[in-house]
């Protein structure tokens, strides 16, 4: 019996005919579900975070978590991972692809990319290869045409075979990929190969931009057909997508000029959705298309060197033409029907089609109902916060992008450069003057700056601790950190001296539990899984392991030169490749610390340590160090 079906058994109580007939009752509802037009989403959880498909909305389960992946459905089928391959069922969690690929991406009208052999094809809806194994990537765009770019050099010797597959709609996919070019199923190269493409319509219009570069090395873009051929030559520095009828695009430099010039002189306006040019090219920049509008800037908003200007912003029409014939200090455009907005020092106006300002539609607005009863209400340029029940506003203070996920508050605001406390229950702390600075509440305390020094105040605005201190910062409930040079001391809410806490508020407390209910444990310096009841899940003979994700762990014992995935049941997913390093997830820009000159036993020993951090047999976790 198959593993997941086994273990949706289980989950049902028994494997005799009562499972059966859930099982068949279960498939019954999703098909009535598909019948209905109902959108499945993913879902992944349990103790190997096995992924299945719920209701968009009511959150009811429909495809029960039995796969290792489950993609977003597409023309109605899905991608999944069974034992370490990928195939495609339907929205009744059917398999109606047999899952023997590398990976797979989403259906486009009647193909699908895969991964076979370290390279992707293309397959039709019966899971027959249209287009064998031989391409870096195949992506399917309209009819029998697709984006194909070819391996270079070793690159097939060196692809994992996982790499991600994304879909025409996805622009990821298209403008990582450079040396690309139209493939026909069965008329072979329908263009160049050393093309890049960006997305410019819904692919069944068969249109798309396709870019090289010229003799100067620039980028150079024209929209091409799905035959190969082109509907406007190449001849824009770049390109956006369509939004709504317009599509941004923008002049190619000017070599004759020094190259500060050439970049102030390059030039925007948009395309229709044939790619005629209807928006000259004279904005110096235009960014987006929304509402009917674009909104555009009268200089370039950053410099050559990244750094930024202040400029002034207009809004244009579909022909080109500047709404009320004007630039405004700022512009909003909105798309849900409400008229554009412009303000002209601190005072917003609406703009009716004929370009007449009239009074702000949008001078109160509300920006968030906390539970408590408090509200915060934006009127032009600033806000103002409202008790329940009472009409008279607390304010006003600036508008600093107050959200209804920062409720029940406590709230920061600032008025006139300085800064105050607005209470849940709209108590305002700071006096007249406000604070220079301050931090957000940790429980009943927090700390703000006077006269050029920190001290701590309560939630009555009572100081506990006089402001005498160059530099303090909260560190956990309760306990804060007085920094005098290279040397700390913590104090509690009163400033009585205390030891310093065990660990740094940023790190997370130790446990060797796992998402799912899982748990580490070590026998005789080896590692292995348990589950929550303590029965041994993974035989403790591994110098390292990972915690379950999509249906593996991922697993080194003392003879392995790599880290293999291995399978709930402790078996080598021998459908999956090892590596030679596992880490897990870390934060962006920074690399693990290093154990060893040899990266696997670096890794190796950089995940020991990690689980002896979190055993409590080491001080500190091992470090993710930022890239310089």
């Amino acid at each position: 019996m198959h593993f997941f079906t086994e273990r949706l058994k289980i989950r049902l109580g028994r494997t005799g005919p009562l499972a059966i007939a859930t099982l068949t009752l279960l498939a019954s509802l999703s098909a009535l579900a598909a019948e209905a037009g109902t959108e499945l989403l993913p879902r992944c959880g349990g103790p190997f975070q096995l992924c299945g498909y719920v209701e968009k909305g009511s959150g009811v389960e429909r495809i029960p978590q039995q796969f290792e992946v489950a993609k977003a459905f597409s023309e109605g089928l899905a991608a999944v991972r069974i034992e370490g391959r990928y195939g495609f069922i339907d929205a009744t969690g059917k398999v109606v692809i047999e899952a023997r690929f590398q990976n797979a991406g989403f259906f486009t009208g009647e193909y699908a990319e895969i991964r076979m052999d370290n390279a992707s094809g293309i397959i039709n809806r019966s899971g027959e290869l249209v287009v064998s194994p031989q391409f870096r990537r195949i992506i399917p765009f309209v009819g029998d045409a697709f984006i194909a770019q070819l391996f270079l050099n070793e690159q097939r010797q060196a692809s994992s075979g996982n790499e991600r597959l994304g879909a025409i709609t996805d622009p990821v996919a298209l403008s990582s990929y450079n040396d690309s070019g139209l493939f026909h199923a069965k008329k072979g190269w329908l263009s160049d190969q050393n093309l890049r493409f960006s997305i410019f319509d819904k692919p069944e219009r068969g249109l798309i931009w396709a870019g090289t570069k010229d003799e100067n090395y620039s980028d150079i873009w024209g929209l091409m057909r799905a035959d190969g051929t082109w509907q406007v030559t190449p001849r824009y520095h770049h390109v956006q997508q369509l939004m709504e009828s317009r599509a941004i695009v923008e002049s190619m430099p000017d070599y004759s000029l020094p190259p500060q010039q050439r970049w102030e002189a390059l030039r925007r306006g948009a395309v229709d959705r044939d790619g005629e040019l209807v928006v000259p090219l004279k904005f110096a920049q235009l960014s987006y298309w929304r509402g009917g509008y674009g909104r555009a800037l009268e200089g370039k908003q950053f410099n050559s060197d990244g750094t930024q200007n202040e400029v002034r912003e207009g809004i244009v029409r579909a022909d080109g033409t500047f709404l009320a014939d004007r630039y405004f200090d700022k512009v909003e455009i909105s798309d849900d029907g409400k008229l554009p907005r412009g303000r002209i020092g601190k005072t917003w106006y609406s703009i009716e089609p004929n370009g007449r300002l009239i009074p702000d539609q949008l001078d109160v607005k509300t920006v968030a109902e906390c539970p408590g009863g408090l509200t915060i209400v934006q009127r032009g340029e600033t806000v103002e916060f409202r008790r329940p029940g009472d009409s008279q506003p607390i304010g006003p203070f600036e508008n600093t992008y107050f959200r209804m996920t920062d409720c029940p508050g406590p709230f920061s605001a600032r008025h006139d450069g300085k800064w105050f406390i607005v209470l849940e229950d709209g108590t305002v702390l700071g006096g007249k003057n406000g604070f220079e600075n301050l931090y957000s509440f940790r429980g009943n305390h927090t700390a703000v700056k006077v006269e050029g020094k920190w001290g701590i105040i309560d939630r009555s605005g009572a100081f506990t601790v006089k402001p005498g201190f160059a530099k303090l910062r909260p560190d956990r409930e309760g306990i804060f950190v007085v920094e005098e040079g290279k040397d700390s001391q913590w104090i509690d809410a009163y400033g009585k001296r205390v030891e310093k806490p065990a660990r740094d508020r940023l790190t997370p407390e130790p446990t060797l539990s796992c998402e799912g209910g899982l748990r580490f444990f070590e026998k005789a310096g080896l590692w292995g899984l348990q589950d929550s009841n303590g029965k041994t899940v993974i035989e403790p003979k591994f110098r390292a392991l990972s915690c379950f994700k999509q249906g593996v762990t991922w697993a080194t014992a003392p003879d392995d030169k790599a880290w293999c995935p291995i399978s709930p049941d402790g078996r080598r997913r021998a459908a999956m490749a090892c590596r030679e390093e596992y880490y897990p997830p870390g934060p962006s820009h920074s690399r693990p610390e290093k154990f060893s000159e040899i990266p696997y036993e670096s890794s190796v020993l950089w995940n020991r340590a990690w689980l002896d951090y979190q055993a409590g047999k080491r001080d500190k976790l091992p470090e993710w160090i930022p890239w310089r």
